[in-house]
């Protein structure tokens, strides 16, 4: 697959067809290999070699993060989803909490007044301050 022995400014330099750098290419998009177990694997010298190639034949890298990278990206994603559904629960709930307090001083707001007003009827005094009064 790899023919060797090319001449290059006086050096021997090793050339790879075609079909095996997509050969390369398909396993490394196969999932489960990394770039540096298949140059290993394969004796590639060039490190970006497979990159180049990906370029080269029109395939796009879809692992572009390493995959312990993309793995604690998603576990972070899925947390933060989780915790914005927790908080807008917990949100809703307090909403319906301060709801629920703010109808309780309106009826206490409304008891006060009535007792002020039959306060006031019965013994013929104002409580309450005028509101042109200083």
């Amino acid at each position: 697959m790899a023919i060797t022995g090319k001449q290059l400014n006086g050096r021997l330099v090793t050339v790879y067809t075609e079909a095996f750098r997509r050969m390369v290419i398909e396993e490394y998009l196969g999932g489960g290999v990394s770039k540096m177990s298949l140059l290993r694997k394969y004796d590639i010298k060039i490190k970006s070699g497979i990159q180049r190639w990906m370029k080269l034949y029109g395939y796009t890298d879809k692992a572009f993060f390493p995959c312990t990278f993309r793995v604690k990206y998603a576990h972070a994603l899925v947390r933060k989803m989780n915790t914005q559904k927790a908080s807008k629960q917990q949100l809703e709930e307090k909403v319906r909490e301060l709801e629920g307090q703010l109808q309780q001083e309106k009826l206490r707001s409304e008891a006060y007044q009535r007792i002020i007003e039959k306060a006031e009827k019965e013994l013929q005094v104002p409580i309450r301050k005028k509101p042109a009064s200083r």
